[in-house]
């Protein structure tokens, strides 16, 4: 699948341009600016700004062991709405990822999600402190960082051998650097506002005397070491001492270090508390200037998430706080708009630096480079609200606050992984985008089927045609188009999409598929988008070149050439996924049948399987499983489902059980179904159906009673009637709220 992405404003650590980016398959194939190649699918970015995907290595995703908090799944779908498609996950875990094992877990568990996740091993076995771990059983695994985060490793002596084995085997010892016993029980930054609240404060003494003993340990024997969520002014300064005579001593903080200080704290909200916790003034001033000159290596979210009822009690709950959703615009506005850092410098501090640190591939945006970015909109003000975060925690210290920057679409491997819903304007044939674009365009969820029987057609279309061509198929044919342009033109600004049934041409041989075909062009001229009624199916080459005639290309003698080049295509899915896949191949999209509107459908449709469910009922799961890889920007699939607006009860007890799957829906007046029973088929915007209907419309005037040939100005009228009818009994048709 080719994906352009046109009119960006492109970031990387060196410079900043404006391009497009074409996405082929899983590789970046272009970056320039005016790319006019053919894609599957366009977004307009015009506005908006792409970044190298980011990395995060210090997050806690709770799995295996205690996934009440988060699981690994539920971490990545966060870190993909925060933009991140790389991430380093802290080994406190149940059981502790001590091993090969509980790490190979992790690994397999996140590879559906696009997000690449890298266990961080403990430096010590069950983080115990007392016997150190595997190291070689690491590193055959794969494992780039170890560490006991969470606590600190106690005995210096191991923590040195640690540091002296990793001159040997290449691993990344982190440390999160406390001393115990000067914590003794504290929750907070001792200072002013722990005395004021009457609570055991954590000295900051506790984190510098353990940042000075790692950077000696690494000095001794000229190791590396990584400090972890720099939080005080003393630590920077260390840091940027043993910077200068020479030790290898990377760190990293996390945006609420240098954005809030400790005040915070008197909501007495456990929201707020994490370790190290919040500092003073003069600590959240000295980690920004550590960020600005370069002490600091790199941002990330120490991402720790716990249920609301554990954090429900200010004094007991345990510390830390999520914010895989927020680090971006948090980052952006703390140190773009407000102290002026260079943006260029934020892709060093979130995507490149950390790479370089786990020693992973760095994200490019640049020609041949795999496809890992995302795309923000600088510009956009936003409040934080954490009921609507992906990951399965709240406990946000943004909450509440209004950042700038909104990471609006992540792309991972060349798939979309992210997409914040309708904020970037697309252009694409795979899912019902731009279908729906149009009916909040219009106003108006319904379609024009366009089944025309030579009775419907007004005699002097009829005269006219036979004169030309003579008695016959030919005849017949070019009535039918004349008839179709009619109502088209009537009605093309103020409807959506029209339906042509592939039957009604067939039955006239190679004039009629002509016809058919003129018929979608012309349409699709119009701005309509075109829904074919084929109700195909087969398996293997034959589904294939259904496919390729009605939605995609056929090649011919090394050329790609469309045939009819429809939108959409009805499908009957009784083959299974054999009979599916190649039509999704295509980039275009499908409606399969579901629930059918005509009185014997439940001879076969209503069956009960073994397992309790009926046939339609196991045809509409395979909708929303068929359709799960193309979620689009309104929430909804490439596959969609035929449900009848005879069955109004059906109709919303699927609109329930599939909230991904689009509805076509017949059977609305001539076959008995009214505006009461199909409004079940749509969602609380008025979106996820478009309503049928095709004798009413084309035989509008004939109801009527006018001129024959007022045949169009009768079936305009007509479907404004419908309009207002279907539309007085759904909700108000608006595109999802943004935040």
């Amino acid at each position: 699948m080719r994906t352009l992405y046109k009119n960006l404003t492109v970031y990387s650590e060196k410079e900043v341009i404006k391009a497009d980016i074409l996405v082929d398959g899983d590789k970046i194939a272009e970056v320039s600016e005016n790319i006019t190649e053919a894609a599957d699918l366009v977004y307009d970015c015009k506005g908006l700004s792409a970044f190298p995907a980011l990395c995060d290595i210090h997050v806690h995703f709770r799995d295996p062991g205690l996934t009440y908090k988060e699981d690994v799944v539920s971490g990545c779908a966060a870190a993909a709405a925060g933009g991140f498609t790389a991430v380093a996950c802290m080994p406190n875990t149940k059981p502790v990822c001590d091993s090969a094992e509980t790490a190979d877990y992790i690994i397999k568990k996140a590879e559906s999600t696009g997000v690449k996740v890298y266990p961080v091993c403990s430096v010590t076995k069950g983080m115990n402190g007392a016997e150190p771990a595997d190291y070689d059983e690491y590193v055959r695994a794969g494992i780039k960082m170890i560490s006991d985060d969470g606590r600190p490793v106690e005995n210096a002596e191991l923590m040195r051998q640690a540091l002296e084995k990793t001159n040997e085997n290449g691993l990344l010892v982190a440390s999160h650097c406390e001393d115990l016993a000067i914590i003794n029980g504290g929750i907070m930054n001792k200072g002013r506002i722990s005395e004021k609240l009457g609570v055991k404060g954590m000295d900051r003494a506790s984190e510098d005397s353990i940042t000075a003993r790692e950077i000696a340990l690494a000095d001794s024997c000229g190791a590396r070491i990584h400090i972890c969520h720099v939080s005080t002014k003393g630590s920077v300064g260390i840091i940027r001492d043993a910077r200068k005579r020479g030790v290898k001593v990377t760190c990293e903080t996390a945006p609420h270090y240098f954005m809030f200080t400790d005040e915070k704290l008197l909501a007495r909200d456990a929201d707020f508390r994490m370790n190290p916790p919040l500092r003073e003034q003069e600590d959240v001033r000295a980690v920004l200037d550590g960020v600005m000159d370069g002490t600091i290596d790199c941002i990330v979210t120490d991402h720790a998430p716990h249920s609301p009822e554990e954090k429900s009690d200010f004094l007991k709950a345990p510390n830390g706080v999520v914010g895989l959703e927020t680090s971006f615009a948090a980052s952006y506005t703390a140190l773009c708009k407000r102290a002026g850092l260079p943006v260029t410098r934020l892709v060093t501090l979130m995507s490149a630096a950390p790479r370089r640190l786990l020693g992973i591939e760095e994200a490019r945006i640049e020609k041949g480079a795999k496809a890992e970015f995302m795309i923000a909109d600088l510009q956009k003000e936003w409040t934080v609200e954490p009921e609507k975060f992906a990951s399965k925690s709240r406990n946000s210290v943004f909450k509440g606050e209004k950042l700038t920057g909104k990471v609006l679409l992540t792309v991972s491997g060349g798939k979309v992984i992210y997409e914040y819903p309708s904020a970037i304007k697309r252009s694409d044939r795979m899912s019902f985008d731009r279908l729906i674009d149009k009916i909040i365009e219009t106003q108006n969820p319904t379609v024009v089927g366009l089944d025309p029987k030579l009775e419907y057609i007004p005699e002097y279309i009829k005269e006219k045609c036979i004169a030309k061509h003579g008695a016959g198929f030919k005849a017949a044919a070019a009535a039918l188009y004349k008839f179709n342009k009619g109502i088209i033109d009537a009605v093309c600004d103020v409807v959506p999409a029209v339906k042509p049934q592939a039957a009604y041409y067939e039955m006239y041989g190679y004039y009629g598929v002509k016809a058919l075909y003129k018929t979608i062009k012309y349409a699709q001229s119009k701005g309509m988008y075109v829904i074919l009624d084929g109700k195909r199916n087969d398996i293997g080459a034959t589904m294939e070149a259904y496919s390729s005639a009605y939605l995609g290309n056929t090649d011919v003698f090394g050329e790609k050439e469309a045939a009819f080049d429809a939108d959409s295509l009805t499908v009957n899915g009784y083959l299974g996924t054999d009979g599916i896949a190649p039509a999704l191949k295509t980039g275009g999209s499908i409606f399969v049948l579901v629930k059918t509107s005509n009185k014997s459908s439940g001879e076969l449709q209503d069956r009960r399987l073994c397992d309790g469910k009926t046939i339609y009922e196991t045809m509409g799961d395979m909708c929303e499983k068929w359709g799960a890889d193309s979620i689009g920007s309104y929430g909804y699939s490439a596959v969609g489902a035929v449900v009848g607006a005879t069955y109004p009860a059906m109709l919303a007890e699927m609109r329930e059980k599939l909230p991904h799957t689009f509805f076509l829906v017949p059977g609305y007046g001539a076959q008995g179904g009214g505006a009461d029973g199909v409004a079940a088929g749509f969602d609380k915007n008025g979106l996820g159906a478009i309503v049928n209907s095709s004798r009413a419309v084309m035989c509008a005037y004939k109801k009527e009673g006018c001129d024959e040939r007022e045949y169009a100005a009768a079936a305009r009228r007509e479907v404004l009637r419908m309009k207002e009818d279907i539309t007085s009994h759904i909700p108000k048709i608006k595109a999802p709220e943004n935040n």
